[in-house]
């Protein structure tokens, strides 16, 4: 009998067992059906220092995942810090829960359909109200820090801006110099292209005239070479004429003497 008895605990802690496994495998299935989209979205860096804390994940663990030369895409190391969570079986999930929980409440909800109470009751367990305390603090100064980081970054861009605005208000002075100046070549230009169709109309008048006073230039010599034939010419039409005449009168008169 003592026999039986202690087989039949045996089966029930192997049934517990195996319920216990199909219990976190469903419980890990949740999660991976959302799983590309909490890599996408959560940042491992933040999760790590609360997952130490709740003591399901060791330094070597934390420097694995946020290392980036072996997962250079954040993707990859939220990715692998799952993989790792969930070698830890369901401490595992209830820590993972509890950091969404803390950090990214929306997706806490989106998992458990709950409102996220912020409990962080794996830290109670593991370390007790002194290490929760600590915990928090530790969480104060880096978001202290943090918010430091970031108003010295705003401080930053905020001077960034107002350089880059004085230099956006320079480029648009010289832009309006440059079309002014493109302005004033566009009407030097014109007046140019006018000035040029004057100069070829005046050329075409001057060669006009130049023919012109060309041809008037031979007629005159023309003139001058006529004019000076006729008085060369001239005498010896006196001398003819004088001959016809009086060979006329001899013939009209011909007994007078001439």
């Amino acid at each position: 009998m003592p026999g039986r008895a202690e087989a039949g605990e045996a089966e029930e802690e192997v049934g517990a067992g195996s319920g216990s496994e199909a219990e976190e495998d469903a419980l890990w299935e949740r999660i991976e059906g959302v799983r590309h989209r909490l890599a996408r979205a959560l940042n491992p860096a933040k999760l790590t220092p609360y997952l130490r804390q709740c003591r399901v994940i060791d330094e070597q663990d934390e420097e694995e995942v946020l290392s980036t030369y072996r997962f250079p895409c954040r993707v990859n190391r939220t990715g692998r810090l799952m993989d790792i969570l969930r070698c830890r079986g369901k401490r595992g999930y209830e820590a993972f829960l509890e950091a969404l929980e803390f950090y990214y409440p929306e997706h806490f909800t989106l998992l458990t359909g709950q409102e996220p109470a912020q409990r962080c009751s794996m830290i109670l367990d593991e370390e007790g109200p002194e290490g929760l305390t600590q915990f928090l603090m530790t969480e104060v100064r880096r978001l202290r820090e943090a918010r430091k980081s970031q108003l010295q970054r705003e401080q930053q861009l905020q001077a960034r801006g107002r350089v880059l605005e004085e230099e956006r208000a320079g480029l648009e002075q010289r832009l309006r110099d440059q079309q002014q100046a493109q302005e004033r070549c566009q009407r030097l230009r014109e007046d140019w292209e006018a000035s040029s169709l004057e100069l070829l109309r005046l050329k075409d008048e001057n060669y006009m005239i130049a023919m012109r006073l060309a041809q008037l230039s031979e007629e005159k010599n023309s003139a001058v070479l006529r004019s000076r034939d006729l008085q060369l010419a001239e005498p010896e039409a006196v001398a003819a004429a004088l001959q016809v005449a009086v060979r006329l009168w001899v013939q009209v008169h011909p007994c007078a003497s001439p």
